[in-house]
């Protein structure tokens, strides 16, 4: 007799005089060849993993888990690309991506760096010379200074604000919002046991939070105001001056934050222009800015974004993106 162990199961096998060889496991199978004294028969024989189980399975899920809603635009997106791939003409309006391929200069660096072998692990928050580059556009492009530790890159910008309010926010947190919003906002406030508030804005006011509503809805556990600007999905720009009043509501409130999602920044038209929200009198210690590269440089599936912001609360995004991503 010989043992064989197949997916946790020992099978015995009676082989008497033979000797066994072994072929390549097909589908979930194992198949093995028997060569005999009395002549070359093959025997095939298949080890099936077993669904059963003498225990019935807890399916339970987190409560996290259950109180987070899948995400619309995903779910609209795959619905598209299965249309697509049946043949059905689509017209993708679902997901925030540009119209054309990744410049041919970045696509070559990228392929050069591979051949080149930088295919292996990088620090955690992302390589120097990125961090460093970031640093200087930063300063260049928006008029706030950083330190490269005071920069974390991850896989696109929405782990980048996903790690943040799990940083920030602590269990009964208010995370404010303003809509119309990017419909991860809520959930991963609610990722964070956080609960979203929810500030609504008129089209009078071309989707721009009133700075009278947000300061009436600011408590003591407000802890994180997220802003979007230029907005997804309404594609609003919030003028300096409005920056500035509603900064001026943040410096009365010593425990609020401000999460500044500047994803869109190079996709704004005349005559609006963009303003940072850190660089902005008093707000660069009360500010975590959201940027990355998948929108001005059609770079949507390498999945690159990145934090900056004070060392302490950058930092503590660092800690979770070392244990392993979050989105």
């Amino acid at each position: 007799m010989a043992n064989t162990l197949y997916n946790g199961a020992t099978c015995r096998i009676p082989l008497r005089d033979e000797s066994l060889a072994f072929s390549r496991h097909v589908s979930r199978s194992l198949s093995f060849l028997l060569k005999t004294r009395a002549g070359k028969q093959s025997y095939a024989f298949a080890v099936k993993a077993s669904s059963h189980s003498d225990f019935d399975v807890d399916l339970s899920l987190s409560p996290r888990v259950n109180a987070v809603k899948p995400s619309k635009t995903v779910a609209i997106s795959d619905h598209a690309t299965a249309l697509f791939q049946a043949g059905v003409p689509v017209i993708r309006l679902a997901a925030g991506e540009p119209d054309f391929d990744t410049p041919a200069p970045i696509a070559e660096a990228g392929i050069n760096a591979i051949r080149e072998g930088y295919t292996r692990y990088t620090p955690n928050a992302g390589t120097m010379e990125l961090r460093q580059a970031i640093c200087r556009k930063l300063k260049e492009e928006n008029g706030i200074s950083y330190t490269p530790d005071q920069v974390v890159v991850s896989n696109g910008a929405k782990q980048s604000i996903a790690q943040a309010v799990l940083a920030v926010c602590s269990p009964g947190d208010e995370v404010i919002i303003p809509a119309p919003f990017w419909v991860s906002y809520p959930e991963m406030a609610r990722l964070a046991d956080a609960t979203p508030v929810i500030l609504p804005t008129l089209i009078s006011d071309n989707f721009l939070l009133d700075p009278k509503l947000l300061e009436s809805k600011i408590t003591e556990r407000s802890r994180l105001l997220i802003l979007c600007s230029p907005s997804n999905p309404t594609g609003s720009v919030y003028p300096k001056e409005l920056l500035e009043e509603i900064a001026r509501i943040v410096a009365k409130h010593p425990r609020l934050l401000v999460l500044s999602d500047e994803i869109y920044e190079h996709i704004i038209y005349a005559p609006a222009t963009h303003t940072s929200f850190a660089s902005l009198p008093g707000m660069w210690d009360r500010t975590l800015t959201v940027n990355g590269f998948s929108k001005a440089f059609a770079m949507t599936g390498w999945r690159l974004g990145y934090i900056a912001g004070p060392k302490h609360f950058v930092a503590a995004c660092g800690k979770i993106q070392s244990q392993g991503p979050v989105v």
